[in-house]
């Protein structure tokens, strides 16, 4: 019997111990990045852009949740502009999947942010107003959801844009204990005035947080199928940079 419980204890310990070397083992940056992450280290950041719509992503780094990222994409549409952002990150500072979770989650922070306009030549702010809400229908404020696990939950946001005016979103998310994905979508159409180039659902925005040993690394991907008009292509692709780089900051300002 007793020799039993020696074997019971070893075993108990043995799993304790796999469990939480498993919670606390982290990826070097070279293990998420490959190649790229020597200037990824050196520079901070590495960015791609792509207007063929063919769905293959330069940037985007091989985890649990690449599936779910091109998953995300938009379906493109015969004849219509197609435009895809990517950034790879490299932030020094540390942060838990669970930080980074609640943080992605503070949506109304995102009030007030500013971006450059390249149209009018000067910071601006992006989103005048920024609150979650509680479903694809509403535009009644509600608090921020931050508390708990977030893997597996659909959430709801209103982001009043400088330029776009309001629109609703979708945030889904998924979250293990080394890596977090909050996949964004339109659920309204979007554009300048009376045009609205961009209908509900076509532009989808990904973010991948995974910590690393002595960092993070943020991967983020904006995907988009847009009515081909006119000038289009420069208001699109100065507009989703300008964007996507604005809430770049902002996350990474409050790591």
């Amino acid at each position: 019997m007793k020799l039993k419980k020696i074997y019971v204890m070893a075993a108990i310990l043995f799993a304790a111990t796999t469990f939480l070397m498993a919670q606390t083992t982290k990826k070097s940056v070279q293990e998420i990045a490959g190649t790229r992450s020597e200037k990824l280290i050196k520079d901070g950041k590495i960015i791609s852009n792509s207007f063929s719509g063919d769905g293959k992503l330069q940037l985007i780094p091989q985890t649990q949740y690449t599936s779910a990222i091109k998953q995300n994409l938009v379906p493109k549409k015969n004849k219509d502009f197609y435009y895809t952002y990517e950034t790879l990150y490299y932030i020094p500072q540390e942060v838990t999947v669970q930080e980074a979770s609640e943080l992605a989650r503070s949506i109304s922070s995102l009030k007030g942010i500013k971006y450059y306009s390249n149209t009018k030549k000067k910071e601006m702010v992006l989103y005048k107003q920024a609150f979650m809400i509680e479903d694809a229908s509403s535009k009644t404020p509600v608090a921020d959801k931050k508390t708990g696990n977030a893997d597996g939950k659909t959430l709801y946001c209103l982001l009043d844009d400088n330029s776009f005016g309001e629109t609703r979103y979708s945030l889904g998310f998924k979250q293990s204990d080394t890596e977090l994905l909050i996949c964004f979508k339109t659920q309204d159409d979007m554009g300048l005035g009376p045009v609205r180039a961009i209908k509900p659902g076509d532009l989808t925005i990904s973010m991948l947080i995974i910590p690393c040993e002595k960092g993070t690394v943020v991967y983020l991907c904006a995907d988009l199928d847009s009515k081909n008009m006119p000038g289009i292509k420069g208001l699109i692709t100065d507009s989703i940079t300008a964007r996507m780089e604005a809430i770049s900051r902002w996350f990474i300002s409050m790591i």
